[in-house]
C-alpha cells in the first residue's frame, strides 16, 4: 500500500481502502479492519472500552483508541504512536506493529512510499500444475498432498489453467506465502523460466516437475520419466503390431511450447524412421515430416517444422479437429488399416474417436500414454490400442523427496542431467512402462495403481 493512496494490493489482488495510510510521528497507520482482514485475523471491536483487538493463532492483541499502551498476550507493551479515529470516523492503527506482531515482516520504501507486509512463512512447498481438467494432474494433486503430509510438511497446489499468465501468478502468490521449495509443471517451458526467476530471486529452490523449464539458470531440479523413452515405447509398440508394407502412418504430437512434446517425438522418430525409409509405413498427414523422412536424426528446428503441422497442444479439442481434418483431406487409399502415434491418452481417445468415425478406416493402432482411467477403460474395450504407463506415485514420490532433501538442507540424488538451453539441469528419471489389453491387469490392478472397481469388462 502507498501512503495517501486508497489502493492497496493483498496476494496480487487489488483492494480498495476507506481511508488512505498517513503518518504521524514516523510511523504508518492504516485502517484497523483492512490490516487485520489482510493478515486473516479475528477482528474485534469494543466500544464501551474504546479498544480493538486481533487474534491469529496463539497471537491476541489490545489496543486501546488513544492510548500509547497495548496488550500483547496479556503483556503490556508501549507504542510509538496510539491507534486512533479520524475526524472521518475511521479508526486507524500502527501497521508496523499490528504486523510484527502477529509474525509479519513489514517493509518501507521512502523512493515510492509504499509499505508492504509479508506473512510470515505458512507454507513449506508449493506446487503448480498445468490443469484442473485432465485426470493425470488430478490424481498427481491427490498423491502430492498425500506425500507432503506424511513427510510432515505444508503444500498447496494451484493450477495454472492452461494459461502462462495465471501459472506466473499462482508462482508469485506462493512466493508470498513463504515457500522454501516450488514444484513447477510448466504450462509453456520458456514461459515459464519468469516464475522460475522470481523464484530463484526469493531464495526458493525450484524443481521442475515432468517438463522441463527452458532457458533460465533458476532450476534446481529435474524429476521426469525417460521422455525419450516413453517415445520410443510408442513406436516400438506400433511397429510391432505391423505386417507387409505401405502402411498408412498418421503422426501427431504434443504442445510446442513443451520440451516433452520434443523428447517424445525425438524417441518415436529414432524408431519410426527406418521403417519409414523401408517402406513399412507411408507417412499421410505432415508434408514436414515426408520431407525429412530420409534423416535419421532430426535437429531440434526439424523437429519444430512436423511438430508445428501435427500438434494438438495437448488439448482434446485440437486433437480431434486436427484428426477430422486430416481424415478429410486423405483419400481411401490413405486409410483402411491405419497406425496412429498419439502423444497422450487424453488426445489419442479424441483422435481414435474421430478414426472410428470414419467409414473408411478398417482398423486401426493408436498409442497413448499416462494411463488415464478413461483411456485404460478404452484400451479394455478395443478403443485405444496401448498407453505408456509413467507411476505417478513415483514420480510424486520423488519430487516429494527432493523437496524434503532441500528443506532438509541436502542435495537430490541425480542419475543424469538435461541441458535446458542455459544449463544442466540435475534429474533423476523414472522408467515407463507399455500397457495393452494383455498386461493391463498385471501393471495397473495387480500392482494397486487403480481398482479393479473403477473398470467394466476387465480381461
Amino acid at each position: 500500500m502507498t501512503i495517501g493512496s486508497t489502493k492497496a494490493t493483498i496476494d496480487l489482488k487489488q483492494v480498495v481502502l476507506d481511508q488512505p495510510p498517513l503518518i504521524e510521528n514516523g510511523r504508518t497507520l492504516v485502517p484497523f479492519r483492512f490490516i487485520g482482514e489482510a493478515l486473516g485475523a479475528q477482528i474485534g471491536w469494543d466500544p464501551a472500552n474504546r479498544t480493538v483487538s486481533y487474534i491469529l493463532g496463539d497471537k491476541s492483541i489490545v489496543l486501546t483508541i488513544g492510548s500509547a499502551t497495548a496488550m500483547v498476550n496479556g503483556v503490556k507493551t508501549t507504542l510509538d504512536v496510539a491507534a486512533k479515529i479520524l475526524p472521518t470516523g475511521r479508526t486507524v492503527v500502527p501497521i508496523r506493529f499490528i504486523s510484527e506482531s502477529i509474525g509479519a515482516k513489514v517493509a518501507w520504501n521512502a523512493t515510492t512510499r509504499m509499505v508492504t507486509v509479508t506473512m510470515a512463512a505458512t507454507l513449506d512447498v508449493g506446487i503448480v500444475l498445468p490443469t484442473k481438467d485432465e485426470p493425470r494432474w488430478l490424481q498427481d494433486q491427490t498423491r502430492f498432498n498425500t506425500a507432503l503430509k506424511t513427510a510432515g510438511y505444508d503444500a498447496e497446489i494451484l493450477f495454472s489453467q492452461g494459461s502462462s499468465a495465471i501459472e506466473k501468478q499462482n508462482v508469485e502468490a506462493l512466493i508470498t506465502k513463504g515457500i522454501k521449495v516450488l514444484i513447477l509443471c510448466p504450462q509453456d517451458a520458456t514461459a515459464a523460466a519468469a516464475a522460475a526467476d522470481e523464484a530463484r530471486a526469493a531464495g526458493i529452490k525450484v524443481i521442475s516437475y515432468d517438463r522441463l523449464i527452458l532457458n533460465t539458470s533458476a532450476v534446481d531440479y529435474y524429476v521426469t520419466f525417460d521422455s525419450i523413452s516413453v517415445g520410443k515405447a510408442q513406436a516400438q509398440y506400433l511397429v510391432g503390431k505391423t505386417t507387409g508394407t505401405k502402411n498408412p502412418l498418421y503422426l501427431y504430437a504434443g504442445a510446442a511450447s513443451d520440451n516433452n512434446a520434443f523428447l517424445f517425438f525425438e524417441g518415436a522418430w529414432d524408431v519410426l524412421q527406418p521403417k519409414i525409409a523401408d517402406g513399412t509405413f507411408v507417412i499421410e498427414n505432415s508434408s514436414e515430416a515426408v520431407a525429412l523422412q530420409g534423416k535419421a536424426t532430426l535437429t531440434r528446428a526439424e523437429m519444430a517444422k512436423i511438430i508445428g503441422q501435427i500438434t494438438t497442444n495437448w488439448d482434446f479439442t485440437v486433437a480431434k479437429n486436427l484428426a477430422e481434418a486430416n481424415l478429410t483431406m486423405a483419400t481411401a487409399g490413405k486409410k483402411g488399416n491405419v497406425f496412429i502415434l498419439a502423444p497422450n491418452d487424453g488426445t489419442a481417445r479424441s483422435i481414435a474417436d474421430a478414426f472410428a468415425a470414419d467409414k473408411d478406416v478398417k482398423s486401426y493402432v493408436i498409442t497413448g500414454q499416462d494411463a488415464e482411467i478413461p483411456s485404460v477403460q478404452y484400451i479394455i474395450d478395443g478403443k485405444q490400442s496401448m498407453t505408456v504407463f509413467k507411476d505417478v506415485r513415483t514420480l510424486v514420490k520423488d519430487a516429494s523427496a527432493a523437496a524434503v532433501d532441500y528443506l532438509t538442507g541436502k542435495t537430490p540424488e541425480k542419475t543424469t542431467t538435461y541441458n535446458n538451453g542455459k544449463i544442466d539441469v540435475p534429474a533423476k528419471p523414472s522408467a515407463v512402462i507399455s500397457v495393452d489389453k494383455s498386461n493391463v491387469v498385471a501393471a495397473l490392478i495387480t500392482s494397486g495403481y487403480y481398482p479393479a472397481s473403477d473398470f467394466t469388462g476387465l480381461p
